[in-house]
């Protein structure tokens, strides 16, 4: 927060201080993104690529009646299999889809996934915050963040004197954030032996918004 000396075209400023501030607050988890994995392997391309095919077919079935889930397959690849010995001999064949699910309906989802979880694998389940509910809480902390920094350049000014200040610049950013992931590879092999798979246990919890905002003043 120390003093400098700022250029304008041939004019040179006296008395620039560059400071920050920020604000925070955390808010409800309102969106859901839950993403499972059909893996199957074979000898033959032909029948693994119909084996990956029609269990995603049926996953895709399966979820048609659920109105407030949004569904999107993506990923799909495929990768070659190879004894361990020196020679490398191509044993069969490996490929993988990922099936995605995006809602707000945290109870349906879990249904779903739970039914889903017959023959696909949970790979991870992410709560965050809808873009639109994270957009009007930075509009709310703009204010706060906005009235901090007038705040610290008062204390600047005061500190050091001066009979006033007169803002030069102002940048406002609010950050994006990530909402907690539940990761479940680890109990990939569980979930496979099990006949009857339980339902994921979701609790929604909140995500931290903030805004920051950085900016010079000029003292007087």
């Amino acid at each position: 927060m120390a003093p400098v000396h700022a250029q304008t075209g041939s004019e040179t400023l006296y008395n620039v201080f560059s400071l920050s501030s920020e604000a925070s607050a955390d808010v409800d988890n309102d969106l859901m993104i839950a993403s499972l994995v059909v893996q199957q392997e074979d000898k033959d391309p032909a029948v693994l690529a119909d084996k990956v095919n029609s269990t995603m077919a049926w996953a895709v079935d399966l979820l048609r009646p659920y109105s407030t889930l949004k569904v999107k397959t993506r990923d799909y690849q495929t990768y070659p299999r190879y004894d361990t010995s020196q020679s490398r001999r191509l044993i069969g064949w490996r490929a993988t889809q990922t099936l995605q699910l995006e809602t707000d309906d945290f109870e349906v989802a879990g249904k779903a996934i739970q039914t889903l979880q017959e023959k696909l694998q949970v790979q991870g389940i992410r709560l965050t915050v809808k873009p639109a509910t994270r957009k009007a809480a930075a509009d709310d902390l703009i204010d706060e963040a906005l009235n901090a920094f007038k705040e610290r350049a008062r204390l600047i000014q005061k500190n050091m004197g001066a009979s006033a200040f007169k803002v030069l610049e102002v940048n406002v950013q609010s950050d994006q954030g990530n909402g907690p992931m539940f990761n479940a590879r680890a109990e990939m092999a569980d979930v496979m032996r099990s006949s009857a798979v339980a339902e994921p246990v979701v609790e929604a919890g909140t995500s931290q918004v903030s805004v920051q905002v950085y900016g010079r003043v000029q003292l007087d």
